[in-house]
């Protein structure tokens, strides 16, 4: 749904006097819940008539005009919507007009999906369950299962949804070959399946994501694994390692000082970590960090010290951050909401005194080393300090316009700041879990696939048990090992895999040799690890360093 649309919805739900009109049509879910199609009248008094009144019909009187057709939890959220389904199935989260208490008129039924339909009209499928009837019009759709409720006057076949009708979608859905497809979809092929995904653009790893190797980061920022564009202090392979102070011109500076981060090296050589110029522990607080955890500087030994110290955390903010709307005189607001998020985890970071001498330790309180360390908001818990004011129907319509049936969460990933420590901030696009330790994320290797196919075709999820190609892939892109092998799949391994380990160098995947070609044994001379077979890999800083070494370009 447009911003635009989102926002009249709104408005037309959370009218002066309360709820005046109906809001939206285009959602759908499948909340927890009891009842279903069969059972009693619908709104719970017993009268027979389901809808509260006592007369006898199917109407109500004084309900909401609320309508979340594919995402209600009760009748008072089906008040608005057409074609009399204004009672709640809960068990599937549709309005429908039949089967929990309503009764259709003379000449109709209730068909299987609790809708009263001129039975003539049928609607035969092919095994597949796909309907093989001509239509001209939607009504000649009216007895096909939900997802094909539409008529494509292109096709003339009944359809899920076209490009200019999504009554039956999800508020976050968009219409792709005629199937309700999520915006923010977590299942995307290329970057053009992310093109209405707020803040999250580029496909990485079948999820929408703020980049990808087609889609690059702003200058001075790369592209981590979970797709988040990340400022680079030190290596982009190792974040915080470095080999000379130039590399940790993008850790930022101290709260309040002009004191930079250098590179500490080793006195016999090797890689260092980037540290801040400091006189002692009690100037590291806080470093770096984004607000507003750089509020805590709370000084720590181990993990334990850290247990009780929080930060306040304004999910209103990020909320309006993400979504783009919601600020103070906008026609709809998201008020600020507060909440006491956990910075649970003792960082070493090294100081080096003023005077010269070898560098202390110190220990600072940090939110996170690793997506695991991040707990995700709840935003059920908070609707009443974000919208507040509003009735609950009207937090219903709101939400539904937020999340879908997706859960009302806004999900955290750790963002690495430097060498053992980062900040835990909001994945982009909102719907969508980019988290890579916690459960979500790519990466990983597991699999419940199969072998029943080489990996230079597509089929069906390959197990990374399979063979050596099969488990790289698995490693970067778990979608292949649990959901499909798909061509995108077969793309990465036909990049990273086979007996020839020379691939195009603006691809990372298997480290390469100095007889594959000339920018190969540049890189080969200028960064031995693109080339180590053994404890190496081609990875994105030798794609970045090709494109300076060799003069050539990517993506």
């Amino acid at each position: 749904m447009k911003r635009a649309n989102l926002y009249l919805s709104l408005v037309l739900v959370l009218g002066s006097g309360g709820l005046t009109v109906a809001a939206c049509g285009d959602d759908s879910a499948a909340p927890t819940g009891s009842s279903g199609a069969g059972g009693g009248d619908g709104d719970g008094d017993g009268d027979g008539d389901g809808d509260g009144d006592g007369d006898g019909d199917t109407t109500s009187t004084g309900g909401s005009d609320v309508c979340l057709l594919h995402n209600c939890a009760s009748d008072a959220e089906c008040g608005g919507c057409s074609e009399g389904r204004v009672y709640c199935s809960v068990a599937e989260g549709r309005c429908v007009a039949c089967g929990t208490g309503g009764v259709c008129p003379d000449g109709l039924t209730c068909n299987p999906y609790g809708e009263c339909t001129d039975p003539e009209k049928v609607c035969p499928t092919d095994p597949e369950g796909t309907p093989t009837i001509a239509c001209s019009s939607s009504a000649d759709c009216v007895n096909c299962d939900p997802a094909h409720k539409v008529c494509d006057p292109a096709t003339s076949a009944c359809v899920a949804c076209t490009s200019t009708d999504t009554t039956e979608c999800q508020s976050t859905d968009i219409c792709k070959d005629g199937k309700c497809t999520q915006a923010c979809s977590d299942e995307c092929t290329s970057d053009n399946d992310c093109g209405q995904c707020n803040g999250a653009k580029a496909c990485n790893n079948h999820k929408c994501s703020q980049c990808s190797d087609t889609y690059a980061c702003p200058a001075g920022e790369y592209c981590s694994e979970n797709g988040t564009c990340t400022s680079i202090c030190g290596s982009i392979e190792a974040p915080g390692v470095c080999n000379f102070d130039e590399d940790c011109s993008g850790c930022g500076k101290l709260e309040g000082s002009e004191a930079e981060f250098v590179c500490n090296t080793p006195i016999n050589g090797g890689t260092g970590q980037c540290i801040p110029v400091a006189s002692g522990c009690s100037d590291v607080g806080g470093v770096v960090l984004p607000p507003p955890y750089n509020e805590v500087t709370n000084l720590c030994s181990e993990d334990g010290d850290c247990a009780n110290v929080g930060v306040q955390y304004n999910v209103g903010k990020a909320l309006r951050d993400l979504t783009g709307f919601g600020e103070p005189g906008d026609i709809v607001e998201i008020a600020d909401a507060n909440l006491e998020y956990p910075m649970p985890v003792c960082a070493t970071i090294l100081s080096v005194p003023s005077g010269g001498d070898d560098p202390i330790e110190c220990g600072v309180c940090v939110p996170c080393r690793e997506d695991a360390d991040c707990a995700d908001i709840n935003i059920d818990l908070l609707t009443a300090q974000l919208f507040p004011g509003l009735g609950g129907l009207a937090v219903a319509v709101a939400l539904d316009l937020l999340f879908g049936d997706n859960e009302h969460q806004i999900y955290m990933y750790c963002e690495t700041i430097a060498a053992g420590y980062g900040a835990c901030l909001p994945c982009p696009g909102l719907l969508n879990d980019c988290g890579v330790d916690g459960g979500g994320g790519g990466g990983g290797g597991g699999g419940s696939g199969t072998c029943d196919h080489p990996a230079e075709e597509v089929g069906t999820a390959l197990d990374p048990a399979c063979d050596e190609c099969a488990a790289i892939i698995c490693d970067f892109d778990s979608f292949c090992c649990e959901v499909e092998w798909d061509a995108f799949c077969v793309e990465q391994a036909g990049e990273s895999c086979g007996d020839n380990t020379c691939h195009d160098p603006c691809v990372t995947g298997l480290a390469m040799d100095s007889s594959c070609g000339s920018c190969e044994a540049i890189m080969c001379d200028f960064d031995p690890f693109c080339c180590d077979p053994e404890n190496g890999a081609w990875d994105s800083q030798c794609v970045v360093e090709a494109t300076e070494e060799c003069g050539i370009t990517c993506g």
